[in-house]
């Protein structure tokens, strides 16, 4: 009994310091690839910045004839979404899901004769295409998953472009001048958002109203508040009412609701957290009270002798 107790100790000692150590490891991994993406993006001279916001930049050229020609489920649109804008991230795409199902489709077939030497050749040929089939739409799966992870990180910098946009327009900036500001700001810090921005400064330059230019930036990057403001600026510009106003009040719901939306998950919390530790805790507080006495009652039984 005693051994079994020092074996599952050490057991379950190791398992914590490999936990520790692992999310340790992975926190570190994650730090730093933040700060080096960080200085990597600080490095852009202006003249990179004035190139990016230019009419003949490359990916945005792309980007906009992907946007009016395709259609939204196809694969190139679904490239972009996922802030791939290279004419060759398709092929790239391409070539690596079909890398990786051949991949998958050789390890599972000479491994599973290997490992399975009773079973035919005919089974084996089937689960490696099957794995192989799974291997090539799970690289589908996980594009669209960074997209919609894209348009989260959109959804939680869009506050943070509120209140710098704001704080442009107070200092003495136009709106167009406070957009441009903004977005060489964020092409410094967060590229993707960034590039978005630049396609609303060329719209701009190019003669297309505000609202029309926020409403389609909206469309792109899939936030609901953009659309909200899109629609505020063409009322504001219907009504003749201040935009720096209007973009106060804005700033001011958002931070609220923002601060609800948390508030909700804090709430949320207790109740998602009731089944788990039903599931969990309650076995385990369960054991440690019924083993002990079980124990007294089986050593009792051991020792007792018939009379």
């Amino acid at each position: 009994m005693n051994e079994t107790l020092i074996l599952a100790s050490v057991f379950v000692a190791v398992l914590l310091v490999a936990y520790t150590v692992v999310s340790f490891l992975f926190l570190r991994a994650e730090i730093a690839r933040n700060a080096g993406s960080t200085r990597a993006r600080r490095t852009l001279t202006d003249e990179q910045i004035d190139r990016i916001l230019g009419s003949e930049n490359k990916e945005i050229r792309y980007y906009l004839d992907v946007v009016q020609n395709e259609p939204s489920n196809s694969l190139r649109m679904r490239m972009v979404q996922a802030g791939f804008f290279s004419k060759r991230a398709v092929l790239y795409f391409n070539a690596l899901r079909w890398a990786i199902a051949a991949g998958v489709f050789s390890f599972v077939q000479f491994g599973g004769r290997a490992i399975w030497e009773t079973v035919s050749n005919a089974a084996i040929l089937m689960f490696a295409v099957i794995a192989a089939g799974l291997a090539f739409i799970a690289c589908s799966i996980v594009l669209e998953r960074i997209g919609k992870r894209r348009a989260l990180e959109f959804k939680k910098i869009f506050p943070d472009f509120m209140d710098m946009l704001l704080v442009c327009m107070d200092s003495g900036l136009g709106l167009e001048a406070a957009i441009e500001r903004v977005t060489r700001e964020f092409l410094l810090t967060t590229r993707d958002f960034g590039i978005q921005l630049s396609i609303v400064n060329l719209e701009l330059r190019g003669g297309r109203p505000l609202h029309e230019a926020i409403q389609s930036f909206s469309k792109r990057i899939n936030v609901e508040e953009a659309r909200t403001l899109a629609v505020l600026f063409k009322q504001s510009q219907e009504l003749g009412a201040s935009v720096s106003k209007t973009l106060r009040v804005f700033a001011r719901e958002m931070r609220q609701k923002r601060l609800i939306h948390a508030e909700e998950k804090a709430n949320s919390l207790p109740v998602k957290m009731l089944l788990p530790m039903a599931l969990f805790m309650f076995p385990v507080n369960l054991i440690i009270v019924l083993v002990p006495i079980m124990m007294l009652i089986m050593k009792m039984i051991t020792t007792l002798t018939p009379s």
